[in-house]
Parts: C-alpha cells; sequence; structure tokens
C-alpha cells in the first residue's frame, strides 16, 4: 500500500543516558513497526543556563535536581550516537535526532551522515539555528508547538533565506514572508509537525483540525508529534492526512525521568501501530470503485425488473407496470429507461421477470 504514515519512536532521553538500553528501545521500536527511532544531540550546558526551573511536568516525573541536571544526566556523546546509529542502521531502522545547538550540526551531518534533522517545538524560534539549517541544504522536520501562525512564517522564512542566500542578514521583519517565495525548497525538504507541548497534553488542546489548515497553507508536508498518550489520536491524526506522526516511547513509564510516564511502553506503541496501520487500509482511496467483494455478491443483491401486472402482447410499458426486486434474470433495474414506454412482443405474465426479448 502506498503512502503509508512514516512513523517515528521518539525515543528521546528515555534512555537515561545508558546506551545499553537505548539499542534495546531501537531494537523493540523495529520490532514494533516503527519507521525511524529518534534521540536529542545535545549539551546541557549549551541547552540551558544551570539555574532555570523545570517546566511542570518536569517537576511532577523527576527528582527535585534543575533542569540543567537533569538534562546532564541523559546527555550522550558523539560516541555513544556513533554507536546507535551504527546499531539502527544494522537492523534497519532509521535514525533521526533533534538538534539544539548549531555547533552539533557538523557532527550530524558529516559523521553520522543524516539526511533528515530535527528541530524541537522550542526551538522554532531560534532563528540562528534555523538559518544554519536551511544552508545545510538538508531536510528539516520541525515542530510546531506553544507557536503561532505568525512564529511558524518566520520560521519557515529563516530556512528558507538560510537554504537560498547563504548568509547571516535575516531580519525577522523584513524577510517573515520569505517563506512565501520558496515553494520548491518547502515542499521538497521541510516537514512541519502539528504538536500541543505538554505532557501527556490535554485532549481538549490537540487541536487536530489545524492540520488541514497547514497543509492548505504552507506548501511542504504536514505530520503530528503526538504528546496526548491516547489511542485514538494517531487514528483521528491518519484521516486529518497527517503524513507523519511521532511519538514518545519508553521501557517503563515506572522509570524515573522527565517524558516515561506520559510514553506509551511497547506494548502500547505495538497497537499504536497496528491502529495506524488498520486506519490507512479502512481509508483506501479517494475513489469510488466496486471491491472484489462487492462483486462477488452483485448477482445475488441487486435487482431486476418484473411485471407487477398481467401485460398482453403489443401494451406499452408503464411505471405503474413495473417493480424491481433480486434476481438472477432480467433486465437490471438500472436499464429502466430501456423498459418504460416500449411496447411487449408477447404477454408477460405478474411477477415475471422483464428480459429484452420480451420487449420492442
Amino acid at each position: 500500500m502506498k503512502n503509508l504514515t512514516y512513523i517515528i519512536a521518539e525515543i528521546g532521553v528515555n534512555h537515561n543516558g545508558n546506551v545499553q538500553l537505548a539499542k534495546q528501545m531501537i531494537a523493540d521500536c523495529k520490532k514494533c513497526g516503527a519507521n525511524a527511532v529518534k534521540f536529542q544531540t545535545y549539551k546541557a550546558s549549551r541547552i540551558c543556563d544551570a539555574d532555570i526551573g523545570k517546566a511542570n511536568y518536569q517537576k511532577k516525573s523527576s527528582g527535585i535536581e534543575s533542569q540543567y541536571q537533569m538534562l546532564k544526566k541523559y546527555e550522550l556523546d558523539y560516541k555513544d550516537f556513533r554507536k546507535l546509529k551504527k546499531y539502527a542502521d544494522k537492523i534497519d531502522i532509521d535514525f533521526l535526532t533533534t538538534i539544539a545547538d548549531k555547533n552539533d550540526l557538523d557532527f550530524l551531518i558529516n559523521d553520522l551522515k543524516l539526511q533528515t534533522i530535527k528541530i524541537g517545538s522550542s526551538d522554532l524560534t531560534n532563528i540562528q539555528l534555523l538559518i544554519h539549517l536551511g544552508m545545510s541544504k538538508k531536510k528539516v522536520i520541525i515542530s510546531t508547538g506553544m507557536s503561532t501562525d505568525k512564529e511558524i512564517e518566520i520560521a519557515l522564512s529563516a530556512l528558507s533565506y538560510g537554504y537560498y542566500r547563504n548568509d547571516f542578514k535575516f531580519n525577522r521583519d523584513k524577510h517573515k514572508n520569505y517563506f512565501t517565495k520558496s515553494e520548491k525548497y518547502l515542499s521538497q525538504k521541510i516537514t512541519i509537525l502539528h504538536c500541543t507541548t505538554e505532557y501527556p497534553a490535554p485532549v481538549d488542546e490537540l487541536n487536530l483540525n489545524v492540520l488541514e489548515t497547514m497543509r492548505n497553507k504552507y506548501k511542504c508536508k504536514i505530520g503530528y508529534s503526538d504528546h496526548s498518550a491516547n489511542m485514538l489520536t494517531p487514528v483521528i491524526a491518519v484521516t486529518k492526512k497527517a503524513c507523519i506522526i511521532e511519538v514518545h516511547v519508553t521501557k517503563s513509564k515506572n522509570l524515573s525521568g522527565p517524558d516515561h510516564k506520559s510514553s506509551l511502553n511497547f506494548k502500547e506503541f505495538l497497537q499504536y501501530i497496528k491502529n495506524i496501520r488498520m486506519t490507512e487500509i479502512i481509508l483506501g482511496i479517494p475513489k469510488k470503485i466496486i471491491t472484489k467483494s462487492e462483486k462477488k455478491n452483485m448477482k445475488h443483491v441487486l435487482k431486476r425488473i418484473f411485471c407487477d401486472k398481467t401485460l398482453e402482447s403489443e401494451s406499452i410499458i408503464t411505471d405503474s407496470d413495473i417493480f424491481c426486486k433480486r434476481s438472477l434474470v432480467g433486465i437490471p433495474a438500472y436499464q429502466y429507461n430501456n423498459v418504460i414506454n416500449k411496447k411487449t412482443k408477447k404477454k408477460i405474465n405478474e411477477n415475471q421477470a422483464i428480459r429484452n426479448r420480451d420487449i420492442k
């Protein structure tokens, strides 16, 4: 079946800094049927200040350390990422990672050889990083949590500016509509993911109807980053033609860490993917056809034309003279116009099928 939804298993920091656990999770994602696994490449010292507080969901699901200490604990180094990328390649599952700092771009492109790079919602307004990513000429997946249309458009403009201009003179006000001139780049290189940045995201804040709005407004692929921990959500997203669905996974929701409790365990993830694939099958194709199974039933259920009363030879057949019912013989009901107002060649009895040989 063509155009299957691309499913990204967001391991993120749910490996808890353990490379062996990360490998096990990659294998589990492959077994469940994911198309890709995704991690987060960062250095804690360059992603947040040492004294910044935690988001509410981080406070609920991790210890009392600072956000910096928490992120430092789950930080992987380049050597770790090389091992994980090599393992993902070995078992044939795509490897993706979210970048948070321009300094990691060279490693992701020239060392890991990634062709697609993810930007998280917190970097949607990171103009510097966006320009560098545009200049890289690589494909970009960008989450849009905590943003408005205006901010999305500026982000697309910064990416486009970096791609075409290859300099750092981007002006947020002057070039805010640059994306409107970049249809080819956007259509070939950029995927926007609608997202609600809360863990888990409340169902009344998911707003999946915006997927249609985005698809009509922006000349790029549209997907969904799912934080709902709800099995119905991906089904709806697929019906809204999300081409990518990303969701957090964990080995156990009881592990310590900011994302485990709002992630899917692998039993849930397997069902999550099954729901998506079944939805795709159910949606089928955008064309009304007679299916194979219907063709086997047609002759037993479609109706044919019968006499509602006895008609003598040379009678003019009127609407009141006929009715339709299921039968293996007689003129099909859809050929009504070939029967009405025609003359009979011979007598046709009441409740008898009318055949072409019976009429002139």
